[in-house]
């Protein structure tokens, strides 16, 4: 039996899994840059059972001392692999190893692994997270779109849609940067407005400018990491950004003016199914340079 974990700022899911399987999945909160020590937010969050083998981790947040985190879960397990969620979310799309696959949720980053035959190894493009990455997420999206609304409130722009939708999600927007610029989630809340720029995308042209231009932004980021491919290129997403029909539509097309080899299908299973893939796996093959993996004989 194994633990397998997919942890992002909007959520974290837990599995227990069974030969690359997984079981039932529980749903905790997010990891947030502004919490303080994600190690500690991660072992006050998880539950390791008795009879564990491995624990896999896929997080996007970054780990003040992943080292600690290991020496931790290995006093309940044997072996702990800890990596990026864009990997298990790889694990997950293309169960042979080869392909280019776009996580994009709160966060944005795309991770190509072509080949073996060919030069070239892993290829990670984003993930630089919300202070000067991530383009095209959730957060991008919500982000640019405040920052229309604001235009519209303070008289920089005419007041539009977006500036009415922010007064219902968000309240009083005069008092909405004391309350959201001290909070823990801010990341996540602002991502969390991204569906309402999706809805008022159809009707309004500053919505849809907005979603035009992460479609392009998320294209040209599974571009780049397809560099080192040189034949047909399988392309894969995950998250839930990309299940809008019009982010999801631009974000094709633009691909494939930039990639034309791009063959873009469905993912064989999420960043979850890739950790209990991993979790299971005797080796992790061309992930092996892209994880800490530590043993609980290494650790005493």
């Amino acid at each position: 039996m194994d633990l397998a974990i997919d942890g992002g700022q909007t959520g974290l899911r837990v599995a227990l899994a069974s030969r690359g399987r997984v079981g039932e999945v529980r749903e905790l909160a997010g990891l947030s840059y502004a919490e303080g020590s994600p190690v500690d937010a991660v072992l006050a969050r998880l539950e390791v059972p008795e009879g564990v083998d491995t624990v896999c981790l896929g997080l996007t947040t970054l780990l003040d001392s992943p080292d600690r985190l290991a020496r931790r879960l290995l006093e309940r397990s044997r072996r702990v692999i800890i990596t990026t969620d864009v990997v298990t979310s790889h694990a997950g799309a293309f169960p042979a190893g080869t392909g280019v696959v776009l996580a994009a949720g709160t966060g944005a980053i795309a991770l190509g692994i072509p080949p073996r035959r060919q030069p070239g190894g892993a290829v990670q493009v984003d993930g630089w997270g919300f202070l000067f990455g991530d383009a095209g997420s959730g957060f991008w999206i919500g982000r640019r779109a405040l920052d229309a609304a604001y235009r519209g409130f303070d008289g920089r722009g005419p007041a539009g849609p977006l500036t009415a939708r922010a007064r219902e999600v968000f309240g009083d927007l005069a008092t909405l940067p004391h309350r959201l610029y001290l909070a823990p989630d801010a990341v996540a809340r602002i991502a969390r407005f991204a569906p309402h720029v999706f809805e008022l995308a159809a009707t309004d042209a500053v919505a849809g400018a907005i979603v035009d231009s992460a479609a392009t932004e998320l294209a040209g980021t599974v571009a780049a990491a397809a560099r080192h491919f040189t034949g047909e290129v399988p392309v894969a997403w995950t998250g839930r950004l990309l299940r809008d029909e019009r982010l999801r539509a631009g974000f094709e097309s633009a691909l494939t003016a930039r990639l034309p080899l791009a063959r873009i299908g469905r993912a064989a299973g999420d960043s979850l199914t890739g950790a209990a893939h991993l979790a299971a796996a005797p080796d992790l093959g061309p992930y092996a340079p892209l994880a800490t993996v530590g043993h609980r004989e290494a650790a005493r």
